[in-house]
């Protein structure tokens, strides 16, 4: 478990037991005082781990985002240069032209590997090919246009 997570599940858990101890507590004077004190608790857990940063004590690159939310972003990364790929190609009167983006398995950040054309017909192969490299901003060889 990361340091992230671990602060971020700390923090979570002393607000749900506040919560819960809010809820026990009835009106008085002694309730405002305990939910002072709380409030000071929560802000403790939440600024413990700045003198560890200030210090160096804490290792950085810890804090990697995990492999689930990375793929997630490269996902939306992938549907968005389709969107723009296929917007691309009905502003150039391509509409009947099908486009599949394979990006590149296991990295960390979005890269494309091949894109793949179908029916734009030999005469307009060149232009499509360009319109594929400008709006995606890959080589040609990367290309696969049947």
């Amino acid at each position: 478990m990361s340091i992230m997570h671990s602060w971020l599940l700390s923090i979570a858990g002393v607000v749900v037991v506040g919560v819960l101890v809010d809820l026990l507590l009835t009106d008085s004077h002694m309730s405002k005082f305990i939910r002072a004190i709380y409030g000071f608790f929560i802000l403790f857990v939440i600024v413990s781990p700045i003198p560890n940063l200030i210090r160096g004590g804490v290792n950085l690159s810890n804090l990697d985002p995990d492999d689930e939310l990375m793929g997630h972003i490269n996902a939306q990364s992938l549907v968005a240069a389709q969107h723009r790929l296929d917007r691309a190609m009905n502003t150039a009167g391509f509409s009947h032209v099908l486009t599949t983006i394979l990006p590149v398995l296991g990295n960390v950040s979005f890269q494309i590997d091949r894109v793949f054309v179908t029916g734009g017909g030999i005469d307009n192969r060149a232009r499509i090919i360009q319109i594929v490299t400008a709006t995606l901003n890959v080589d040609e060889g990367r290309i696969i246009y049947a």
